[in-house]
């Protein structure tokens, strides 16, 4: 992997311009906030694997206010509140869905991220269900409309990471040729991306407790809904922390 220098950045480390062309007059606000979310890294990654797509990226402290995180994509990134938000957990292990109930999840994730602008939300990395939606997402038929997904996951655990501690820079993202126990490659179709940064390395499901806590600052005015398809121990916590601590309905996908 190679890291290339941009001019389209975030923030500009020397002159603190604002980022992905915010409404004019906001250049401020927007340096505040972003300065407020003490961000620790921050750029645009460009996939090999998909050459077209490129997506946006923060790390930051896992003591940052999910509610300033909210404000943030809902003032700069997205320039709004989406009318529904699907967070969508399960298992990170490749598996084969059935045919026929693999159609109807396709089928009714795209219908219903199209006719209602839906953000989706999964932990970003490029196995089990979270490679599954992107794939899915990627298929929309209709580019004039992207379909918002979000991936959230422990930067401890993002293959090459190395290559993405960068500020304001665009990174060229290639799949690690050899795997590492307790890392992932990110899924490239992924429009976003938020890096949880705790301190540690390869220990997965860091970023649990703060996803809940961002879909629940959603959450008021917007419906939140969890879909929870397969799954293990991680995707157990997944459904506490939505559910017991942060009132999320959860929704069981039948035959997984």
């Amino acid at each position: 992997m190679t890291t290339e220098q941009t001019s389209t950045v975030l923030l500009d480390d020397e002159h603190d311009t604002a980022l992905d062309n915010p409404q004019q007059g906001d250049d401020e606000a927007c340096n505040k906030l972003f300065q407020s979310m003490n961000v620790l890294s921050y750029g645009t990654i460009t996939f090999s694997d998909n050459k077209s797509h490129q997506a946006d990226f923060i790390r930051i402290s896992n003591n940052v206010s999910p509610t300033l995180i909210h404000e943030f994509l809902t003032r700069y990134w997205y320039g709004g509140r989406p009318s529904l938000v699907i967070s969508i957990t399960g298992g990170a292990k490749e598996y084969n869905m059935k045919p026929r109930l693999l159609r109807a999840f396709r089928h009714g994730l795209l219908k219903v991220a199209q006719t209602t602008g839906a953000w989706i939300i999964t932990g970003g990395m490029n196995t089990g269900i979270m490679k599954l939606v992107g794939e899915i997402v990627q298929i929309n038929p209709d580019r004039s409309r992207p379909i918002p997904l979000i991936g959230i996951a422990t930067w401890g655990c993002v293959s090459g990471r190395q290559h993405l501690d960068v500020r304001g820079s665009s990174v060229y993202y290639a799949k690690p040729r050899s795997n590492i126990r307790g890392e992932a490659p990110l899924e490239p179709n992924h429009t976003k991306f938020i890096f949880i940064d705790d301190g540690t390395e390869r220990k997965y499901g860091r970023e649990i407790a703060f996803r809940a806590q961002l879909e629940q600052a959603m959450s008021n005015p917007v419906p939140v809904v969890l879909l929870v398809v397969e799954g293990g121990p991680n995707t157990v916590r997944t459904v506490h922390e939505a559910v017991v601590e942060n009132n999320i309905p959860a929704v069981f996908l039948e035959g997984t």
